[in-house]
């Protein structure tokens, strides 16, 4: 976190949304409880970037899971342990059957009044979201494969132009206590992270869909310390 910026990534590239002018895509994507459905990226193509900016803007939603990258990452983890970190609604964490974990930090002070002085709505916890943050979270579950969709990394006052969040993953830490750390991001959003000088995996599939203004949405993936 940044004294300029203390809400850190998510902050870079604001740009003004008319409500006047953009489709509400909400009766479209939520369920009667109101969380987000997992629907197909046939779906999601028929959207544009200002409708899901606006609509990710409402609800407090960064990245968007379809049915397909669920498949994707199912196939991916295998019969092997997982958990989902940063888990936020918990939608992606229950589609594929394992714990969802977070700091829960945006319902909590001093996050919660800075979120509102920022006129930026929280994320709506999913009730299956354990408050844990991150890096307890590894220690407790020992997971071979760690998920994280629109983490942000920990800021580090040494690299000041990398962004972050004060509350932040020490991702460093994650990659010693795992056997692969699957991100799901933005390359423009997310291009901060000290990780991506180690050796990695990235591909930017075309189920990929986020709230971000720029495209190259992103499933990238580094090996851990722990066989897996």
């Amino acid at each position: 976190m940044s004294r300029e910026n203390p809400l850190g990534d998510y902050l870079l590239d604001t740009y003004e949304l008319d409500p006047n002018v953009i489709r509400d895509i909400s009766s479209e994507v939520l369920g009667d409880d109101g969380r987000l459905r997992i629907l197909s990226s046939a779906f999601w193509k028929t959207t544009t970037p200002p409708e899901r900016a606006l609509f990710g803007h409402r609800y407090g939603i960064y990245g968007f899971p379809t049915m397909e990258l669920v498949e994707y990452l199912n196939r991916l983890i295998g019969r092997r342990r997982a958990i989902e970190i940063g888990a936020g609604s918990g939608v992606l964490a229950e589609a594929l059957g394992i714990p969802a974990t977070g700091s829960r930090c945006q319902e909590k002070e001093p996050w919660r009044s800075v979120y509102g002085a920022a006129r930026l709505p929280i994320v709506r916890y999913g009730a299956n979201v354990e408050d844990c943050n991150a890096n307890r979270a590894v220690r407790k579950y020992k997971p071979d494969v760690v998920i994280g969709c629109w983490v942000a990394h920990k800021f580090d006052p040494r690299r000041p132009q990398a962004e972050g969040f004060e509350d932040g993953i020490d991702e460093e830490d994650i990659l010693r206590n795992c056997g692969r750390y699957v991100i799901i991001g933005n390359a423009r959003v997310h291009r901060g992270k000290k990780i991506w000088g180690r050796p990695h995996l990235i591909e930017y599939p075309s189920f990929v869909f986020s709230r971000a203004r720029y495209p190259h949405d992103f499933v990238a993936v580094w090996r851990g310390r722990r066989a897996g």
